[in-house]
């Protein structure tokens, strides 16, 4: 699964050092690279006696040729005493001048307070002299898009939607994800998502103008999506 970022705003800060400020719970980036994919995993240790209920964010953002991408990942979790747990994990394909920062926040569930810290930082000179650090209280991510597609005809719409949904002034609040699914003969379902909700599914055929139309149909079903939402949310408005 790979996971883009068309828009990414943050308030950077000169300040590059990020430590513990709880001793009660640790959070940490565990790394292993094999063959040029960097597995990433985001852990949690705790030392205190008691129960915690708490949540996590981790955000990387990698530079290679292609250009910048960022990942988001979070969730709510609890912690036993003494436990140490596994939040999430994620591959990136790493060349040798690609580079990447990962942040990683552990949180109080309840008033939303940073308890721990980490970082990590490969080739981090060639991001520009501002990108530095990510404040947890200041991070507004929007236009995540997902590609979990596994075969060339779903990359190639992959490819086509994004480069679409790019090119907008404002993206959707919250992610879309394009997911495909084996279906008849050398065929496969496509189906887009916006959160949990699926927008349109289709049939994959293997043209370029198919898939452009295709494309095209899932921006104006997402818009069409968009817009609706806005109405119900405004009629519950008193």
């Amino acid at each position: 699964m790979k996971t883009l970022i068309t828009t990414l705003v943050v308030v950077f800060l000169a300040n590059k050092s990020i430590a513990q400020v709880n001793e009660q719970v640790s959070g940490k980036i565990i790394t292993e690279n094999k063959e040029g994919t960097l597995k990433i995993k985001a852990a949690a240790i705790s030392s205190s006696e008691t129960y915690l209920s708490l949540n996590y964010i981790m955000v990387s953002v990698k530079k290679g040729k292609s250009g910048n991408s960022t990942n988001k990942q979070s969730g709510k979790f609890s912690l036993g005493p003494k436990e140490t747990k596994t939040l999430s994990e994620t591959a990136l394909n790493l060349a040798k001048n690609d580079a990447l920062k990962v942040y990683l926040f552990v949180k109080d569930e309840e008033t939303d307070a940073v308890l721990s810290k980490d970082s990590l930082e490969i080739n981090a000179e060639k991001f520009a002299s501002e990108v530095n650090y990510i404040p947890e209280n200041r991070i507004e991510l929007s236009g995540l898009t997902i590609d979990d597609t596994k075969t060339r005809f779903g990359q190639q719409f992959y490819e086509t939607f994004f480069k679409k949904y790019n090119q907008l002034p404002q993206k959707y609040e919250g992610t879309v994800t394009v997911s495909e699914l084996p279906s008849m003969g050398r065929n496969s379902r496509i189906s887009v998502s916006l959160d949990d909700q699926v927008i349109y599914t289709f049939i994959t055929r293997p043209a370029d103008e198919a898939m452009d139309a295709e494309a095209d149909r899932t921006m104006a079903l997402l818009a069409d999506y968009s817009k609706r939402n806005a109405v119900r949310d405004q009629q519950f408005k008193y």
